[in-house]
């Protein structure tokens, strides 16, 4: 993953709007809760990747930690990050070959389309990891909401049937099961109905779910 400052080159290059300044300060209030997606200490990821060796005093030991690079440096400024008209209706989309994100301007101070932007975002990160990481993630998620969310599995069924697969896949590009669970982590920690951060009608299905 490439990793100039790519904020820093905007602004250089007089393309930081207020518009992007606005997208970035979001980005930045909600990076809190993408800590997990990183392996950070104290998050319900890191006892994945957390050890203890012996240290200098035998009879000690000390915590140590074994988190790629590509976390650890981890940054958004990393990524471009622009406020443009999407063709085609869309919200929001990220670019994986760009690194870029980008959100249409009627949608700026929609804070669940960003959060959706985020959640591509950092799993496309975490897949340019040994599949461990993805799958390690993927097992703390899902016994995190396992018992917030009653109907959780069926509702992961109906998301992982390939109907629903290839309308979104049509429509709205890949949004695997993973995207689902931390879709509704986001809606659990910010209050919103379940379904809300994930998009793309999901609300109005609730009903078969009994919401």
């Amino acid at each position: 993953m490439e990793t100039r400052n790519r904020w820093l080159d905007a602004k250089r290059n007089g393309e930081w709007t207020t518009e992007v300044e606005e997208l970035t300060d979001c980005v930045e209030d909600n990076e809190e809760l993408f800590e997990d997606m990183l392996f950070s200490k104290g998050t319900i990821s890191y006892s994945y990747i957390a050890a203890q060796s012996p240290s200098d005093n035998e009879h000690t030991w000390s915590d140590d930690d074994h988190i790629p690079s590509q976390l650890t440096a981890f940054s958004y400024q990393f990524f471009d990050f622009r406020v443009e008209k999407i063709d085609g209706g869309f919200l929001g989309g990220f670019n994986s070959k760009e690194q870029s994100v980008r959100i249409d301007p009627d949608y700026l101070r929609d804070e669940p389309t960003i959060l959706h932007e985020m959640i591509h975002l950092h799993e496309f990160v975490l897949n340019e990891l040994p599949m461990f990481y993805h799958d390690a993630y993927f097992y703390c998620l899902y016994k995190s909401l396992k018992n917030k969310i009653a109907d959780l599995d069926v509702r992961i069924e109906d998301h992982g049937h390939w109907l629903n697969q290839e309308q979104l896949r049509m429509h709205g590009g890949e949004h695997d099961i993973l995207f689902l669970l931390k879709s509704f982590d986001l809606d659990l920690r910010k209050g919103y109905k379940l379904g809300t951060v994930f998009g793309y009608g999901y609300i109005e299905r609730q009903t078969r779910f009994g919401d």
